[in-house]
């Protein structure tokens, strides 16, 4: 039986998030398959941590001693914090365990077992967004070969690590990048957005196993979780997994 484990991260700010993120892993997906959730603790408090971990025996919290909580928002310092972390995280957790890691962002929503992904194999899994001048989003990445994840996530860290310090974008065009680069070396799938990336209720259907309450404007704040949920008419959607 092919096991696989979730890795997000989260702070203070992005708990609203993350509360209905697992809640919708633990209704949609298969617990025969599913190994692990790790949680990249980036400034939640007990209280937060103890709810979460109350959960499953599944869910495991690695703290990192960072304590973000929005500052400056979309783009801001503790954004690009958490960011350059997700990535440097992801190296530790595939590097140490034998399944196959996804990295979610929390802000996300499943809706369909995601083991059902994992069976359309590749060396790793990445979103594609066809046209964009950034083609793939970071918000979806399955390391699935062991030591090709590894090889591509050193080059994506170093990418962006060495990206001149600003307020812009780092990790999907670090993804990007690398993608390129790696597209004849190992095999990569490519999931569509309308499968592991839906924004908007209108472009939800019955092949979505992901929604992804992401922000589309940089003026997002600390009060996001209702402009990227209730208002944009996700809030039936999401009534099941609150209520856990």
């Amino acid at each position: 039986m092919e096991k696989y484990s979730i890795q997000t991260t989260s702070d203070y700010s992005y708990f609203p998030f993350l509360k209905v993120f697992i809640n919708s892993i633990l209704v949609n997906c298969d617990k025969n398959y599913l190994s692990n959730i790790y949680i990249i603790n980036t400034g939640m408090d007990n209280e937060q941590i103890n709810y979460i971990t109350s959960l499953s025996p599944c869910i495991k919290i690695i703290n990192t001693g960072s304590n973000t909580n929005f500052k400056g928002g979309i783009w801001g310092e503790d954004w690009q914090e958490n960011v350059k972390g997700k990535t440097k995280w992801l190296f530790n957790t595939v590097n140490k365990v034998q399944e196959s890691v996804l990295m979610l962002d929390s802000d996300m929503m499943v809706t369909k077992d995601l083991h059902e992904l994992l069976t359309q194999g590749g060396d790793i899994q990445v979103c594609v967004r066809p046209g964009s001048s950034v083609p793939y989003i970071g918000s979806y990445f399955w390391a699935v070969n062991k030591e090709n994840s590894l090889s591509f996530l050193k080059h994506w860290i170093n990418i962006i690590d060495n990206a001149p310090n600003g307020k812009k974008a780092l990790e999907s065009p670090a993804l990007s990048e690398t993608t390129k680069i790696f597209k004849n070396k190992i095999n990569i799938v490519e999931q569509a957005c309308k499968n592991v990336n839906v924004i908007f209720p209108n472009t939800f259907t019955d092949e979505t196993y992901l929604v992804h309450f992401k922000s589309t404007t940089v003026n997002d704040n600390i009060n996001q979780f209702e402009e990227r949920v209730i208002n944009r008419g996700w809030g039936e959607h999401i009534k099941t997994y609150l209520k856990q």
